[in-house]
């Protein structure tokens, strides 16, 4: 599969308006993958790739390690928070 394909098909999946988008999301989740996955598997991953993709695979840098580290990025405003009671006149 050619590079171009995977794109639209990424594109159509995930209702994007345009190849750029997909190519954008497409490489934000290939940098989190090659900075989660140990390196020995992100080379698995890039031989098992055709060639075309390879070099796609191979042009993203991941993610450097302390922006994945922090975890209060991902759950920042995830959770509900609890509605305070708002003190009356008689309730304080």
């Amino acid at each position: 599969m050619l590079r171009e394909e995977f794109l639209k098909k990424v594109r159509d999946a995930a209702g994007l308006e345009s190849v750029g988008q997909a190519d954008r999301a497409v490489r934000a989740v290939v940098a989190v993958l090659k900075a989660a996955l140990p390196q020995e598997q992100a080379e698995m991953i890039a031989a098992a790739l055709p060639e075309d993709l390879k070099l796609g695979w191979e042009m993203v840098d991941a993610y450097p390690a302390d922006i994945l580290e922090r975890e209060d990025m991902y759950y920042e405003g995830s959770e509900a928070q609890p509605e305070r009671e708002r003190p009356t006149i008689t309730h304080g």
